[in-house]
């Protein structure tokens, strides 16, 4: 018989069930904290750290030792049921003990919030719409010949490092390097993929089959006035490729030509300001849009490159390969008109 008085005695006890209860209410919050993932991350009781109460002083030594337990003595008082937590939910939550301050799952006390703090995201607007900044628009009409002067130099200096150009294996195979034709007078470019066999041998991109389908698209813009007051035609639209020189027997453009190419390609897009560009087929689009896909799963949409707007269309060569793209790349070029008349 301890001379103990035996009400200390169950005080003492009491204490102790209460600081393991706190215990186990963080690590029920802890296991709902990994809920959703197929198994308990929470470590074993005795790596986690103990949770701060206002009476954190050594327990009596009639108080049994629960800090290297986590076995329930008797029947634990049922844990209220609370939602599971989707992936995106799962933060580490608080604890407030029922001695002490608010503290986190590690035992660190938490600030309390401050009521500016509060009100500023209470009344700010929601995070989906927030939007990055982009930049303005390149413009349309008058203000483009400022544009339109400025440019006719640089691509003359871009044209000629083309074709002087060695930097990879085609240089080796090809006729002529083939720059772009037309001008920055529209703010329209037209970007394919590499030059073809007329191509090569005339040094001007879009020529042969597949260039007069693409010339007669856009005399049909033209005709029907799809850019009201804006004329279009080879000379006011800029007509270019992704690579400047033809791959031999008009296989597919390699990565390594891309990347040794393209920056021909960005520095014309960057004097040329268009106000759209419209990729012809998948090396262009996967190039400028930076992701990869299918054209089908590509086109319809709008993009943003930098100052300009950009949509993504079926080449030319495949229209003339599957005749069903004719329709789909029509209705494209009218996306292309809405978006080059809309801010």
């Amino acid at each position: 018989m301890s001379d103990q008085d035996p009400r200390g005695e169950l005080a003492a006890v009491a204490r102790g069930v209460r600081r393991y209860l706190e215990r186990q209410e963080t690590f029920g919050l802890g296991e709902l904290l990994a809920g959703g993932t197929g198994a308990s991350l929470v470590p074993p009781a005795h790596t986690l750290p103990p949770t701060p109460t206002a009476s954190a002083q050594k327990p009596p030594a009639s108080a049994p030792d629960l800090s290297s337990s986590w076995e329930p003595i008797g029947d634990a008082p049922p844990r209220p049921t609370e939602p599971r937590l989707g992936p995106s939910e799962r933060v580490a939550p608080a604890v407030r003990t029922a001695h002490g301050p608010e503290v986190d799952l590690f035992g660190q006390a938490i600030a309390p919030a401050r009521p500016d703090i509060v009100e500023e995201l209470e009344t700010s607007a929601p995070l989906a719409s927030v939007r990055l900044e982009e930049p303005s628009l390149n413009p349309i009409g008058a203000a483009r010949e400022p544009i339109l002067s400025a440019s006719l130099p640089v691509i003359e200096t871009i044209a000629a490092e083309v074709r002087a150009c060695r930097q990879c294996g085609l240089c080796e195979t090809r006729t002529q390097a083939v720059p772009g034709v037309g001008s920055a007078s529209s703010g329209i470019v037209f970007v394919g993929e590499a030059p073809g066999a007329e191509e090569d041998r005339r040094g001007e991109p879009f020529v042969g089959r597949a260039g007069e389908l693409l010339t007669r698209i856009i005399q049909a813009m033209d005709e029907a006035a799809l850019i009201p007051g804006v004329k279009l035609d080879r000379q006011t639209v800029y007509i270019c490729n992704v690579l400047k020189c033809r791959p031999p027997e008009n296989r597919n453009p390699l990565p390594h030509e891309i990347q040794t190419c393209s920056p021909y390609l960005e520095r014309q897009l960057e004097v040329l300001k268009p106000r759209i560009i419209c990729c012809l087929g998948k090396f262009a689009a996967e190039l400028l849009v930076g992701v990869k896909g299918t054209i089908g799963g590509l086109r319809g949409r709008t993009y943003r490159y930098r100052g300009a707007k950009l949509i993504v269309t079926y080449h030319p060569a495949a229209c003339l390969r599957n005749p069903a793209y004719k329709r789909p790349v029509w209705e494209d070029m009218q996306l292309l008109a809405r978006e080059y008349l809309a801010d």
